[in-house]
Order: structure tokens, then sequence, then C-alpha cells
């Protein structure tokens, strides 16, 4: 993509209007689990605290692809129906917190989480049927990620502001009110759109491993293709929830630990400065091709990790690391475009989510133990086993889809490849 394509990309129709619902969604995503935090810390201490923010992590995670499931089924209102119950919760979550028993508003609050709506994995399949534009759509997604990774380095910043302010439980009030808000937005966008797939005709006939994706019902992850696009953001995650553990005892080891922000802040910043310079690319290879040299340089950046670490430079291998997070995510969103029907855009958006999620917090739980037991240099050479067998899993993906519908005589199909 030429320098003036991200310009380019920004007059495009509702293009501004997305990326906007986006910051807003992102925003609520960042702060719901940050101002929950310190509500309970507050109210309860920090014991209390880290089931509550467990919970909560745990409710958003696992449901997270049957919840796009059924939104996607039941279109545009069920999202904001959803919105509108969590917000509730939320809020009834933050009024009950000055009550003694802790119980009850960690239950409210974990039920809150579960009904929380696939807002960024409905926003993320809003792209490829907006755009048709094969490089459009790259830089779409890139900027999407690059907005992503501002919007979650400003959310505690934001949040840390309010407490300041007000009280948490006001924050966490606030917060769940941009949930509704951004519903709202996406249903006026969605309501103006044709449904997913209604430009397609049936797709040919496939195998049982790949039913799946054409609407029987089963699990994507179950399906060859769901499982090579799925699989690499898992072991991202993974990588992620171990740098998180690695850093802070890295760290100690040639500075202190107060020094681990900056190793921290390296890490985001590997993934902003990797999604912009990919986004600007025009790349000749297949998206298969790319997911796996991708997926092969986070197992790289982790070897490095690994040589480095417990050393100054290992700010510079984090940074490394972080390299391939944002290209890895916008490779992946651009294969769902290319190899899941359009009715199941939001669930295989939905499944990169809370994969990447599951993934970062068994790294971070499972690391923890490996470092008490090894130390951070054997625990990083343990993520660079999980991605390689995730480089595995990722040339494991068709040469071509065996799922994207066939276009209709003289029409351009919404699946475009890149």
């Amino acid at each position: 993509m030429a320098a003036s394509g991200y310009r380019a990309v920004l007059v495009l129709p509702r293009t501004k209007t997305v990326l906007g619902l986006g910051i807003l969604t992102r925003l609520a995503s960042g702060l719901i689990p940050f101002t929950v935090l310190i509500s309970f810390t507050q109210r309860h201490g920090i014991g209390v605290a880290g089931l509550a923010s467990g919970a909560l992590m745990l409710a958003i995670a696992l449901p997270g692809p049957a919840r796009a499931r059924w939104c996607a089924r039941r279109g545009p209102w069920a999202v904001l129906a959803m919105a509108t119950a969590s917000a509730v919760l939320f809020v009834i979550a933050a009024v009950l917190l000055a009550m003694r028993a802790w119980q009850v508003p960690l239950v409210v609050t974990a039920a809150a989480g579960a009904l929380l709506p696939p807002l960024a994995p409905t926003l993320r399949a809003l792209w490829s049927r907006l755009i048709s534009n094969k490089h459009h759509l790259q830089g779409a997604h890139a900027l999407d990620s690059t907005v992503e990774e501002l919007t979650f380095i400003a959310a505690p910043l934001l949040g840390t502001a309010a407490l300041a302010l007000a009280d948490a439980r006001w924050t966490l009030l606030a917060s769940a009110l941009l949930l509704p808000l951004t519903a709202a937005g996406l249903h006026r966008i969605l309501h103006g759109l044709p449904t997913p797939g209604s430009e397609t005709t049936t797709p040919p006939t496939t195998d049982a491993g790949t039913a799946t994706a054409l609407g029987s019902g089963r699990s994507l992850i179950r399906s060859r293709d769901g499982q090579a696009i799925i699989v690499p953001i898992i072991t991202l995650g993974l990588c992620a929830g171990g740098l998180n553990v690695i850093i802070p005892e890295a760290s100690t080891a040639y500075s202190s630990l107060g020094s681990s922000g900056y190793a921290f802040a390296a890490f985001s910043l590997g993934g902003l400065v990797g999604g912009l310079v990919y986004g600007r690319r025009t790349w000749k290879s297949s998206l298969r091709t790319r997911y796996t040299q991708a997926t092969l340089a986070l197992a790289t950046s982790t070897l490095i990790l690994a040589a480095l670490a417990a050393s100054p430079l290992m700010i510079l291998a984090v940074f490394c690391a972080g390299l391939p997070l944002s290209p890895l995510f916008i490779l992946a969103y651009l294969l769902v475009d290319e190899r899941i029907l359009p009715t199941r855009h939001t669930e295989a958006n939905a499944w990169l989510g809370s994969g990447y999620n599951l993934g970062s917090a068994a790294g971070a739980a499972l690391g923890g133990q490996l470092i008490a037991a090894t130390g951070p240099r054997v625990t990083a050479i343990t993520l660079v086993a999980a991605a390689a067998l995730a480089t595995a899993t990722s040339h494991r993906l068709p040469t071509r889809s065996t799922n994207a519908p066939t276009a209709q005589p003289g029409t351009e199909t919404a699946l475009p490849e890149i």
C-alpha cells in the first residue's frame, strides 16, 4: 500500500465512524476490567479484587464465540439488547459494592461480563462489508489495529485520571454506559446494510471437516481453516501472557522491578510499529504464506528474547517480540474475510479475541510456575516451542479456501484475496 493509502482509506464512507466506534468499545473494554479491579480493591481488598478480576475475564472470554454466534443470527437488535443488559448489571454491581458481602457484587460482575456484547468482533466484520478493494481492506484492518493499540494504552491512563476525580464505582458506571452508546451507533450502521452473505450463492459442497464454516452450527475451531487461523492467535496470547511474568523477573536481574514498565511499553510499541509498517506495504504473496511467516517471526523473536533475557538488551528483544503482534491480528482478520462465510465473521472474530485472552491467561499462569522453577530463559524457550507448533498449524491452512462462497455471475465476491 502506498504511503497515501491510509488517507485513501480514511476518506471512504463510514470509515471514520467505524473507527470512532472502535475507540469507544475498546475504551470500555480497557476501563471496565481496570475499574472493577480498583473498585473491589478499595472496598474489599486485593485478594477479593483478584478473584473478581479473574471471574470477569473468564466470563468475558469463555462464552465469547457463542455470544457472537447468537447475535449474528438475530441481528443488530440483539447486540443492542445485550449491551444494555450488561451495562445495567455493571451499574448494579457498582451499587452493590457497598455491601459487606463481596460475593454478591462479584457474581453480578461476572454475569455482566458473560453478557458483554461482541462489539469489537462485529465492528471488525464490518470492514469486509464496507470495503471491497483488497488494498483498502488491508489498510482498514491496519488502522483499526493501530487505534486498538493506542486505545488500550490510553485506557488505564484515563482510568487513573478519573479515579483522581471521582470514586472508582462512578468510573465503572461511566465505562459501562459506553456499551449501549457504542451498540446504538453500530445498530445504526448495520440497519442500512444488506444481510451478510446475501450477495453470494450457496457455497460448493465440501468435506465434513469444513462443514462448520458452511453454517452447520459446529464450532469454527473444529474446522481445518478455523484451527489454522485461530491457533496462532491463541499462541500469540500465550507468548504475551508469558512476557507479562518474564519481564518483571528478568528486569530485576539487571536493573530493578520498576524498570519493567519500559519493557512493557516496548512490547506495545513493537506492535504499533509492526502494524503500521505492514499496513502500508503492498504484498504479492498469499495470506496463507504471510500468516505462516508472521507466526515464524513470533517464534524467532521469542528465541531472541530467550537469548537476551536477564540482560539490558532485553528491552530490544521485547520490542522485536511485539513486532508480529499487529500483523498477526491483521492477517487473521483478513483470513476470516477470505476463508469464512460472511454470516460467521462475527463469531470468527470473537474466537480470535477470546483465544488471545485465554492464551494470555494461560501464559501468565503457566509462565509464573515455570519461572519459579527454571527462570526466565527456559520459560522463553518453552514459548519458542509453542510458537513453532503454531507455525506448523498455520501452514496446514489449505492453499485455496474450501469454504469461500462462489460469487454471483457479474458480481464481485465479498471475500477478497490479497
